[in-house]
């Protein structure tokens, strides 16, 4: 039986729909509340780090245990999922550069320039939708290779030895985007090109091929690492 650990940075972001699907495929999934749990201390079959408002460049503890999980991970080739911040942790963790962005991207965006040569974005329309919330990017750690970007970023997705890093997020379903704009709404106000009115609104259109987009992606993830 293959396990999982699920590393879980705060308490409103958590697996989603990708949850789901290593349920639905008998994973045996272990969570951890990074901010208030040690993380286990042995290896998993797989480790996948979610997002939160934190940066991946602030002095916390439990942060950097995590990226000596991902360095150790990798050691020994064990893959890592990293989301959002997850990502931006893979990349710090190899010597990349992080830091706030140009542009906040927060909603659905259909803009996202994948490598269509890439295994993990087999099948995938191009440019596919995905949901965003962020405002932090990285640079590219020496060696990596780029899996996707847009126009604002050059960096949305990555690859570096056996950790891919996500900047956008598939795992969303309705609720987690709801519950996200419930939790941010009056400061999101603030940034005048961002209505999350809208955001709402586009949900009902665009969360079902998000789904299928995490689908896709899940399957083509399992089959390069044989999960």
């Amino acid at each position: 039986m293959s396990d999982v650990l699920l590393v879980q940075n705060t308490r409103i972001e958590g697996s989603g729909y990708l949850g789901e699907l290593l349920q639905q495929d008998g994973f045996e999934i272990t969570s951890v509340n990074a901010k208030h749990e040690k993380l286990p201390d042995r290896d998993f079959s797989l480790v996948v780090i979610l997002g939160a408002p934190e940066s991946a460049n602030d002095n916390l503890p439990y942060l950097q245990a995590e990226e000596q999980l991902i360095k150790n991970s990798v050691e020994k080739n064990i893959p890592v999922l990293g989301i959002c911040l997850g990502s931006q942790l893979i990349a710090k963790t190899f010597g990349a550069k992080v830091y706030g962005g140009t542009r906040t991207e927060i909603g659905f965006y259909h803009d996202l320039k994948i490598d269509t040569t890439s295994p993990f974005f087999k099948g995938f329309t191009n440019p596919p939708t995905v949901f965003h919330w962020h405002g932090d990017t990285f640079d590219l750690p020496k060696g990596a290779t780029r899996l996707a970007s847009s126009e604002h970023y050059s960096n949305q997705a990555f690859q570096y030895g056996t950790a891919i890093g996500l900047q956008f997020h598939l795992e969303v379903n309705e609720d987690m985007v709801n519950l996200w704009l419930d939790n941010s709404e009056e400061k999101l106000k603030e940034i005048p090109y961002i209505d999350p009115q809208k955001i709402r609104s586009d949900i009902i259109e665009n969360i079902s091929i998000v789904k299928s987009n995490m689908n896709n992606f899940y399957k083509n993830f399992k089959f390069s690492f044989d999960l």
